[in-house]
């Protein structure tokens, strides 16, 4: 029982080497990972759990040695319920919002040690909605087709998803809900693709759902019912802002009311199949857009300093920041997006302080809202 023997004045001591070593030659020296959840947190820092558990483990003296990553018997919630009986305090993947997703594109992870032991979350199915984390895994695969779900690329840069549900037609309830609402639930859709190694799955990336339709299938016992089939849009963790469009020049002309109620309809998640759902998508978007500029008036609704610079175009250059989610890009709604310069957008999401910037802005943007509702 390797974490059985822990002792409270090890971990000080591996604490103590963190810091001395800085966190990217320590893991490296271990051999472990960056925490995608569970963090010990010691006098206001926060630490790799397991890491700094591997580490205190080979300072025991005599026969202990370190444990690498490979030699814990337990997952990440094994090591914080170890250190918490040594009376630190460990912070659940629930208590720490992401900074940035935590996957890289194209990157092989497995499903159970590196997404639920970390997030939580149904541990089978292809839709897994962990309670109190600001992502939806979608896992798509082979496997699905003999209950018809036939996942992939359409030609118009969509990814179709087919929902949940083996047995009868499918309804928007559970994991198909929580893709329909993961805008206004604050919350990233997170692909994820199975390989032929078990338990193996590649990250596709992060998505944002655009609109659905529904497509005969076979169900579990083969009857053709209603498949609800989602049509996802591929998107940049950081929303890029290019030049000025038509659609966006004649945006420009209505005023801040005419604006807030185009982004607030455009808020709403589609409630009917569409045939351009990405079209569709991207004019929702753009309204959302318009009118979070607008509102912000030239100056960054976080540092309140004026836009940094003015694009072609002439108008203050301000980037649209989603406040509850990671990924930035798409529809939500208006309370939701503030408008920031550049500086403070990277500060929120690659800054050691980010967190508290982004609350701070989240409190702005909501008295902004208030105010405007009257």
């Amino acid at each position: 029982m390797a974490l059985a023997d822990l002792t409270r004045a090890a971990v000080l001591d591996a604490i103590s080497e963190f810091d001395q070593f800085g966190r990217e030659a320590f893991l490296t020296k271990y051999g472990f990972g960056k925490s995608r959840g569970y963090f010990l947190q010691h006098d206001g820092k926060r630490y790799d759990s397991k890491a700094i558990a591997g580490a205190a483990h080979g300072k025991l003296g005599g026969k202990f040695q370190s444990l690498a990553a490979a030699d814990f018997s337990g997952g990440d919630k094994t090591v914080a319920k170890r250190l918490r009986e040594l009376d630190f305090r460990v912070l659940e993947p629930s208590d720490v919002q992401p900074v940035g997703i935590p996957f890289e594109i194209g990157s092989l992870y497995h499903r159970q040690r590196d997404i639920h032991q970390v997030f939580g979350g149904q541990e089978r199915g292809g839709i897994a909605t962990p309670s109190g984390c600001s992502f939806v895994f979608l896992f798509t695969g082979e496997s699905g087709e003999q209950f018809g779900y036939s996942d992939g690329w359409q030609p118009d840069g969509i990814f179709a998803y087919t929902g949940e549900g083996q047995s009868g037609d499918m309804e928007f309830v559970r994991g198909n809900r929580a893709i329909q609402d993961h805008l206004s639930d604050g919350r990233d859709l997170l692909l994820f693709e199975a390989t032929k190694a078990k338990g193996s799955y590649r990250y596709m990336g992060c998505f944002a759902y655009a609109g659905w339709e529904t497509r005969d299938a076979p169900d579990r016992e083969g009857r053709v019912r209603k498949a609800i089939v989602f049509e996802l849009v591929p998107m940049a963790e950081v929303e890029s802002t290019p030049e000025a469009s038509e659609e966006e020049v004649n945006l420009k002309e209505k005023s801040l009311a005419e604006l807030r109620a185009l982004a607030l309809a455009a808020a709403t998640a589609p409630q009917a199949p569409s045939k351009e759902s990405q079209r569709t998508y991207y004019a929702r978007s753009m309204k959302v857009k318009a009118y979070v500029l607008r509102r912000a008036n030239g100056v960054c609704e976080a540092c309140k300093k004026a836009a940094p610079f003015l694009r072609k175009d002439g108008s203050p250059y301000l980037e649209p920041h989603h406040i509850r989610r990671v990924a930035d890009g798409g529809p939500d709604h208006p309370a939701s997006v503030g408008a920031i310069c550049p500086t403070c957008h990277r500060h929120i999401h690659h800054g050691a302080d980010g967190d508290g910037v982004n609350q701070q802005l989240e409190t702005y943007v909501a008295e902004l809202e208030r105010k405007l509702r009257c």
